[in-house]
């Protein structure tokens, strides 16, 4: 992105509006403010009460008509997941490896493929969205925003009311404005950018002419990201500048923190939970819980390998059937071989 482009960005987010051309005429499209937003609220509210006992697919119908169709699976939602899962663990690596250069090159090919292959799975998951009740009403509210939102270049509203507006003209318009989105790895590079961080800098507690609850979209995106550099500025562990300028490795730097800090949350609770109680020099505690969501927090509180150990555990009894002595446990018999070559060597070296 140049400074032309830049310099129109900025000008465009902090206006509050955006100019666009439609078949050589000149529009304005005027972000809206809290009462036409709420409005629109309340159109949707109504028009999803006159709809909904209508023929419409159900949201939990979906995935049956998805997997009738042969776009999707069964275990589909769970590959997905999968994928979301991945994308974060690549991030993690690229970070980790910001130092090499040619394991970032390798990394990066395959953090394009996986991206890819999540944006299609996730397109064709959401395909059927439109056809459900909440998916017509979306459309409804949108339409219903755009309609008092667009103006002509003299500031007069193209179209006069909902119901008499030139749908025709409105899904044009609508498609030429959603070409022009501006994408949140554009949002990202302003607010890195120093022409932004003058702006920033200078007054960023009154930077547009307007109350934080009528600040657009756009305002509210770019000044989020621009906080957020600004916190990873200040860190005790700040990235190096190669980190902030790409993408996907300031967001594996953010990921690493995030677990680190889920590190420190759990510690902090297992202290709290175990607090007042003798436990000596126990390798093991077991903590009673009263709910399934209570046993997942409780479960939550161990380590990656305590979690792995669990499972470990589970596999074997739920395999065997029946009561196994604590020496035939896999952990419990990797720690007495361990014990044992240790006592080996010991009695080597007197």
């Amino acid at each position: 992105m140049d400074q032309r482009d830049l310099g129109v960005y900025i000008s465009r987010i902090l206006s509050g509006y955006y100019i666009f051309i439609y078949n050589n005429t000149r529009y304005k499209l005027i972000y809206p403010n809290t009462d036409i937003k709420y409005e629109a609220e309340l159109y949707a509210l109504e028009e999803f009460d006159k709809n909904k006992f209508n023929d419409w697919i159900s949201e939990e119908d979906i995935l049956d008509y998805l997997i009738n169709m042969g776009l999707w699976s069964y275990g589909g939602d769970n590959n997905l997941k999968k994928i979301e899962d991945q994308i974060e663990n690549l991030k993690v690596d690229l970070y980790n490896n910001f130092l090499n250069p040619t394991k970032i090159k390798t990394i990066k090919r395959t953090l394009s493929n996986v991206k890819a292959s999540y944006n299609k799975s996730y397109l064709t998951r959401h395909s059927l969205d439109q056809y459900t009740v909440n998916g017509y009403v979306q459309s409804l509210k949108n339409n219903y925003i755009l309609i008092n939102s667009i103006f002509d270049c003299n500031n007069n509203r193209i179209f006069s009311c909902y119901e008499e507006s030139d749908y025709r003209l409105l899904n044009e318009l609508s498609l030429a404005i959603s070409e022009n989105i501006i994408d949140i790895e554009v949002f990202r590079k302003i607010a890195r950018s120093d022409s932004w961080k003058n702006y920033w800098s200078a007054n960023k507690e009154n930077l547009f002419d307007r109350s934080t609850i009528n600040w657009t979209d756009e305002q509210r995106t770019l000044v989020i990201l621009t906080k957020m550099y600004d916190s990873a500025m200040e860190h005790p562990e700040c990235p190096p500048d190669s980190v902030f300028e790409d993408d996907d490795m300031f967001d594996g730097w953010m990921i690493v923190q995030r677990k680190e800090n889920e590190k420190l949350r759990n510690k902090n609770r297992t202290e709290k939970l175990l607090e007042g109680k003798k436990l000596d020099k126990a390798g093991e505690i077991f903590v009673m819980a009263q709910s399934k969501e209570e046993a997942n927090n409780i479960f939550d509180l161990n380590d990656p390998n305590s979690r792995h150990i669990i499972k470990e555990r589970q596999m074997v009894l739920s395999k065997s059937g029946q009561q196994i002595n604590e020496t035939e446990l896999p952990d419990v018999r990797r720690n007495l071989v361990m014990q044992s070559n240790q006592q080996f060597k010991n009695s080597r070296k007197s």
